[in-house]
């Protein structure tokens, strides 16, 4: 089962609280997409079912990147949240694996990916995080054509690169 980039989103934001290391929009966007590489490649299912797009930056999750933009290049502060109806209600929702619906194995498989996505690339900056999606046969440099946003990497173009990664 696959989560929102919100909830992926906020517990990046937890490891890195843990570690006393301040995240920005760009690295979050960057740990998402790296671990959902990751996630393709180790276990052949995605771990978010937001859209990646090819921006000039590298991949980006729109949705995500919507949340966040207004902290530009300064630490994302505070996690991630939307306001949700229930009943005549209104309320916040911080999404996170924990108050997922998904099964118990699920949320186990995606912290142990999250745990080693931090361990390779938390120590990066977002700029060379970014760099590296940029790289030749990467599934962003495939897809990215300047000027242009809106063009979906797929999936099954990150998990062949993620793959290809392994054995290398």
């Amino acid at each position: 089962m696959s989560f929102s980039a919100f909830a992926i989103a906020n517990e990046f934001l937890n490891i890195a609280k843990k570690h006393v290391m301040p995240l920005t929009p760009m690295k979050i966007q960057k740990l998402v997409f790296y671990a959902h590489g990751w996630s393709l490649a180790l276990t052949e299912k995605p771990l978010i079912y937001d859209r990646i797009e090819a921006w000039e930056w590298g991949p980006v999750i729109p949705k995500l990147y919507g949340k966040l933009k207004s902290y530009g290049n300064e630490p994302v502060s505070k996690p991630i949240s939307y306001i949700a109806i229930q009943g005549t209600k209104f309320h916040a929702v911080i999404p996170s694996l924990e108050n997922s619906e998904a099964p118990e194995e699920s949320k186990d498989e995606a912290r142990e990916i999250l745990a080693g996505a931090w361990d390779t690339y938390g120590k990066y900056s977002p700029a060379r995080l970014s760099n590296a999606t940029h790289a030749k046969g990467t599934p962003w440099e495939q897809v990215y054509q300047p000027g242009v946003r809106g063009k979906v990497i797929p999936d099954p173009l990150i998990e062949e690169y993620f793959k290809r990664m392994l054995t290398e």
